[in-house]
């Protein structure tokens, strides 16, 4: 299971590529240059605001160190706020650099009957964990069939605020690399690579791409492991999926009481799935919402006695719950699609 979560992390670029589709339209001929959208998909997204709510569920907690012991209670709410934003700095037939740029923050508040002075429930009750990131992608199109990505991602993860942030503490830059062919307008798949640190140590991880619409209707999206989308176009302005995501997570923590503050850096990771529903439709032209919904399974939520370490000090295991999420996105007008198609 460990390697399958840890797949997740070089997803990322593709997801990052299917998503922006290179500031790219699908037309319904084949493009002069290869990209890795195809027909059918939902356009471009320049600028997204989310918010996502989990209900109540349960927590326990468990540590083989006398001095943090074992521990239980009840979530009241988990909450989660994102932002993201993509820009095209080059927007040439055969070359795209795109600069993106993220902000999201998760909150857990607990039930006033939770032991107050478990450590980990303490420390995060009302904390904002934060990551902030800046990302540059190089896109080229080799020809009508290939095409490759190259990605630097730097992020700043973790418990910091405005005031009290130490960059070197929590910095981590990751690097992608992914090929892929585009088989038809309606078939596209690739192939990834991430040095990276996405999740607490260096190391080397793969994935798969692959995206298909079979016909007006319906259509597959999916990166292997990490998700995999039923599509059905129910027309132009109203796309709706169902499919499976996994996430994951990993946040720097500087804790100033005991018995955690006797560990110079710990790191709090967690990985989780979602079996999920979604609607995308358009409110007016430019702008898109969306509503997902569905059931999330946390898989591991874990806190280590360092960045990077194999040494589990916390094993937290979260009950499962439904959780609901609401999105709204900017995409190009289209009489910018219109334009570029002519």
């Amino acid at each position: 299971m460990r390697k399958l979560t840890l797949l997740l992390s070089v997803l990322s670029v593709l997801l990052f590529v299917q998503q922006v589709q290179a500031q790219e339209p699908q037309t319904e001929t084949l493009e002069e240059y290869a990209v890795p959208g195809v027909n059918g998909m939902g356009r471009s997204r320049g600028i997204v605001a989310s918010y996502e709510r989990l209900p109540q569920f349960d927590i326990d907690s468990d540590s083989e160190d006398p001095r943090i012991g074992d521990g239980n209670g009840r979530v009241k709410r988990y909450n989660k706020f994102d932002f993201r934003a993509f820009a095209p700095l080059l927007n040439k037939p055969q070359d795209k650099v795109i600069l993106g740029f993220t902000y999201n923050i998760e909150e857990f508040n607990f039930d006033a009957t939770t032991p107050a002075r478990y450590p980990i429930y303490h420390y995060l009750e009302d904390k904002n964990l934060r990551s902030i990131g800046l990302q540059l992608a190089y896109l080229h199109s080799i020809d009508v069939h290939n095409f490759y990505l190259v990605r630097v991602v730097g992020e700043l993860n973790g418990d910091y605020t405005r005031d009290d942030i130490n960059i070197s503490d929590y910095l981590k830059a990751t690097v992608d690399l992914a090929y892929g062919w585009k088989k038809t307008p309606n078939y596209a798949i690739g192939v990834g690579l991430q040095l990276g640190y996405t999740f607490g140590r260096q190391n080397v991880y793969p994935g798969v791409l692959y995206n298909r619409t079979f016909n007006d209707r319906w259509g597959v999206e999916s990166i292997f492991p990490a998700n995999a989308r039923v599509r059905y176009n129910a027309n132009e302005k109203t796309l709706l999926y169902a499919g499976y995501r996994l996430e994951g997570a990993s946040y720097n923590l500087y804790v100033d009481e005991p018995p955690l503050s006797e560990f110079e850096d710990l790191e709090l990771r967690r990985t989780d799935i979602k079996a999920l529903v979604r609607l995308e439709r358009e409110i007016y032209d430019f702008l898109w919402f969306s509503v997902e919904g569905g059931f999330r399974q946390y898989f591991r939520n874990r806190l280590f006695d360092d960045v990077g370490s194999r040494n589990e000090i916390i094993n937290n295991d979260l009950a499962g719950t439904g959780y609901i999420g609401v999105e709204l996105y900017l995409v190009p007008p289209r009489k910018w699609v219109e334009k570029s198609n002519n």
